[in-house]
């Protein structure tokens, strides 16, 4: 009896340990394409169109003071909503290589300015979008697109909540 709790408690450590891995390399993988470049500009959009209508004072200080150093903590929570949703579409094989694929010159290039692409990286871009798996990402870019719409809007809408709640106190 020992041995096979034994066995189930190892085999069960090692799901564990290879879904962090899949959830860590996910995290990797919305890094280095830069998915959450857009929600930090959306931080920053909402914390300007506040304090239009609710102008730091003596009051909402604190408030603000929270507002300026939640932003981190924020895109943290945007990310762990969204490693589920990558995860239930691709594989951990299909996230290493699109890793790999924003880690080399082209992935690099595409994130930091498209339009001063070379000609090599275009083609490389195509041949990684003719690919299996760049297949599969077109494939799958409307469900993908609406899933991650959901998460989204429930991250706004909490955001957006929350500071409101504690400018108006």
């Amino acid at each position: 009896m020992k041995l096979i709790c034994t066995i189930f408690f190892l085999t069960s450590l090692l799901a564990i340990s290879q879904e962090n891995d899949f959830s860590d390399d996910v995290a990797i993988y919305l890094d280095r394409s830069h998915s959450l470049d857009q929600y930090g500009y959306a931080y920053d959009e909402l914390l300007k169109m506040l304090e239009k209508q609710y102008p730091k004072s003596e009051q909402n200080g604190e408030a603000w003071k929270y507002l300026g150093t939640n932003k981190e903590k924020a895109l943290s929570d945007m990310k762990a909503l969204l490693i589920p949703v990558y995860m239930s579409t691709f594989s951990h094989e299909e996230i290493k290589e699109m890793i790999l694929f924003y880690e080399g010159d082209t992935g690099r290039q595409l994130v930091t300015d498209r339009s001063k692409m070379t000609e090599v990286q275009i083609a490389e871009l195509n041949s990684f979008y003719q690919s299996d798996l760049g297949k599969k990402i077109i494939s799958r870019l409307e469900t993908l697109t609406q899933e991650i719409g959901v998460v989204s809007e429930g991250w706004s809408r909490d955001l957006y909540e929350t500071a409101m709640s504690l400018l108006k106190n």
